[in-house]
Parts: C-alpha cells; structure tokens; sequence
C-alpha cells in the first residue's frame, strides 16, 4: 500500500468528492486550455503561491467535465514527504497498477522541481508511453533551462502564472464584471477602495481572501522567507546566507530604484559576480526583476544601471524598508506587475530626463508609459512631461500615457497625445 495513501489524498475526485474544488477561475484559463490541447508538456511556473496548483485544478474540473473519468486523473505535488525516495516513473507505474484507467491518461505533476532526476522520468514517460497528457508546475523559471532545455527539447510549452491581478480582484470580490468605462465609472467608490488595498496587499490569492491586515502582512512574510529559503537557498545551496538575504532586502527595499551591480557589491560587501548569481537566483523565482535601459545595442543594456522591480506589491509592504516616497513606488511597481503579467516586454528610458517604462512587442517600441502619484505640483509635472516627451520623441511616438494615483487630463503638447489616466483605471483595461 506504500503512496497509495497520498495518492487518494491528492486525488480526492477518485472518492467521487463533490466540492474538492473551491476556487475562482482564473483570467488566463482559456489561454491555458487552449496550450493544455497541444501534445507537448505543459509547464507551468510562476512565484510560490501565486495559484499554480488552482489552475491545474481548474484543468482538472474542466477535463472531468468534458467526460473525462476520474480514474484516469493523477495529481501528484512533490513536496508531499511521501514521494521523497520515489521516481517519477515508478510512481506512475504503481498509480497504473492501482487505479487501471483505460484510455487516455491526464498526468499533472506539481512543483516538479522537488523531485531528483525528474528531467529524465519525463522525458522517458513522453516518449514512451502513448495517449498520456501531462502537466508540470514549478516555482522556477529554470524549469525549462540549461541540463533541464536539452533533455526536453521540443517536448515542452511554457505558461507562466502571477498573483491576481486587479481586474481579477475586482471579478472575484463581485465589484464588477462588466469592465466598459460606463460602468467602472459608476463603481468608481468601491473600485477605489479596493484598489487601495490592493495597492499595499497586492494579489496573492490567499492574501486577498484575508480580511485581517495583520495576518495578511503575517502570510506576506511566510512567502517571503519561504521563497529565500526553500526556494533559493536550499536550492542553489547558499552559504553566505546573511549577505544573500542583505541583498534580497536591499533591493526590495529599492524596488524600483536605479541600481548597479558594482556600486551595489561595495555597499553590501559581496563579490560582483556572487551578487549578479543572487540577483538571478531571485529571479529565477520569480520574487525580484530587473529591468534594463532600452537601447538597440546590448552591450549598452548591459551596462547601464538596472531598475529592481518585485512580483507582487505585497511583499514591498510587508517586509522592506518604509519610506516617505512609498506610495509612488506603489504605483510604479503596480504598473510594471501589470505589464507582465500582460506578457509585455518593458524598459526604462533615461536621457537627460528618465520615462518609467518603454514597450516592445516584436520589433517596435509601442508605448511610452510615466508613472506619478500627482502632476498638481508645477515642478513635478514638468519634469514627467519632459521624460516623456523625450522618450516619445527617441522612438517616434505620437501618443504617450502619464499614469496617477487619481488624476485625469488629455494633454495635447508638441503635435503629441498623452493621456494621464489614474493607475486603477488603466488596470481594469480601460
């Protein structure tokens, strides 16, 4: 009977449960459907606790939906101590023993990277094995790199997942689901009220279920330090851990910041090239990005100052470093989540002034985006319209967007449109 015990436990519909399932659907599942329909192997990664397991239950709802038998439906995650001294493959061999489906076989394999030598086991299972349909969650983005891109060539395709974002809060908390201009204006109060929240607490799903503040702050600080710790240091097996966690800090603390590796390496007393591998290492799970200054050549990119950016504002507020400027840090870091998530590609421009971000998709540069708590401030405003102008000047653009706490204007300068939206507003796509 060795793993059968955790093998019902993970995959309660074999019992014929009814409400194992309680959560929201997501606004990238049909996207996901649509990839889960290829033959390659699914893989989906993002930061620790973002919903990556939810949505291979969202899968799992949707297959057993459209007909598919429950027995032929394996779930394992791999942090479970159960599966510690087992192999992929022989799990999958007794699971068949065990349950017997007939037909096609839906195989979904969470945290993957917990188990040794895991790489080969799929690749083994892929090639051999017909009418199998697996998915693979992990909090890194190396999931696909390096020993793990060469073993599975050809056989993967990616998905990465964030915490909500705010649309998607707005969904879940019934606020709006129509999201025309009409109506996000006459829920404009309970909008905001939620934006303002969201701004500080961010949008982990178990974070936004929270209506305790301090026991969201108190969860912020449980993913924090399990992400430095189970995800990074035991991983990639740091020793110098404080110097490690000085330099997550510092750079949380300086999120959207302007930073340099060699300046940064003196003040923290680490090694150029240590601190460059933790700076990857943070980003590899997804907790920290950096951003480079736009130019068409690379050397330029790479040795210009970087901006830090974090994945999710919650952290920003439960575990760096307060200061007065926070609010309009808030709202740049709030802007950048918003462009990932989107899939876009952003940079900072800097001339003799800077612009916050510049988006490419493909080849071309398609917008100019400023972000400012408040233009009401004579010297503050000239100084975010003289960045921005200069950036759309650079790469021609005709129209820009200025983005605020609560301010809204159309300002027609130099033959140019530039849009000053309030930051919830241009969120909810609108």
């Amino acid at each position: 009977m060795i793993y059968y015990d955790a093998f019902v436990f993970w995959n309660p519909w074999w019992a014929g449960e009814k409400d194992w399932l309680k959560a929201h659907e997501r606004d990238d599942l049909l996207s996901l459907k649509q990839l889960f329909g290829r033959k390659e192997i699914l893989t989906i990664s993002g930061v620790r606790r973002s919903g990556k397991t939810t949505m291979l239950h969202l899968l799992i709802k949707l297959l057993m939906k459209e007909g598919a038998p429950a027995r032929n439906i394996l779930h394992l995650n791999f942090e479970d101590p159960a599966f510690k001294d087992a192999s992929l493959y022989d799990l999958y061999e007794k699971y068949l023993a065990f349950m017997n489906p007939s037909g096609k076989v839906y195989l979904f394999l969470d945290e993957v990277q917990e188990m040794e030598g895991w790489q080969k086991d799929l690749r083994k299972l892929y090639d051999g094995v017909r009418g199998l349909k697996i998915v693979v969650t992990g909090s890194n983005s190396s999931l696909l790199k390096g020993e793990y891109a060469t073993l599975l060539t050809g056989r993967t395709i990616p998905h990465e997942v964030y915490p909500f974002s705010f649309q998607e809060i707005v969904k879940h908390r019934g606020i709006l689901t129509d999201f025309s201009l009409p109506a996000i204006i006459s829920r404009k109060a309970k909008i905001r009220h939620a934006f303002s929240e969201y701004l500080l607490y961010g949008g982990f799903p178990e974070v936004v279920n929270e209506e305790n503040i301090k026991l969201k702050s108190a969860l912020l600080k449980e993913y924090y330090n399990g992400i430095l710790t189970r995800d990074v240091i035991r991983r990639y097996a740091i020793r110098r851990t404080k110097q490690y966690e000085k330099a997550a800090h510092f750079l949380m603390s300086n999120a959207t910041a302007l930073f340099s590796v060699k300046n940064l390496s003196g003040l923290l007393d680490v090694n150029m090239h240590t601190l460059e591998e933790y700076i990857g290492y943070l980003e590899d799970v997804y907790l920290l990005f950096g951003v480079n200054h736009f130019s068409y050549s690379l050397k330029k990119q790479i040795t210009y100052p970087r901006k830090a950016y974090c994945v999710d504002n919650g952290f920003i507020t439960a575990v760096s470093f307060k200061f007065s400027e926070d609010a309009g840090r808030l709202l740049e870091n709030a802007v950048f989540a918003a462009l990932k998530i989107r899939g876009l590609e952003c940079y900072y421009w800097k001339g003799k002034r800077e612009c916050d971000f510049i988006v490419k998709e493909g080849k071309f540069v398609r917008n100019a985006i400023q972000v400012s708590y408040s233009l009401k401030d004579a010297g503050t405003r000239k100084r975010e319209l003289e960045g921005l102008l200069e950036a759309m000047r650079e790469f021609k653009l005709k129209k820009g967007t200025i983005l605020t706490h609560d301010e809204s204007e159309d300002i027609a300068i130099e033959g140019k449109k530039i849009d000053v939206v309030p930051v919830w507003q241009w969120l909810l796509g609108s």
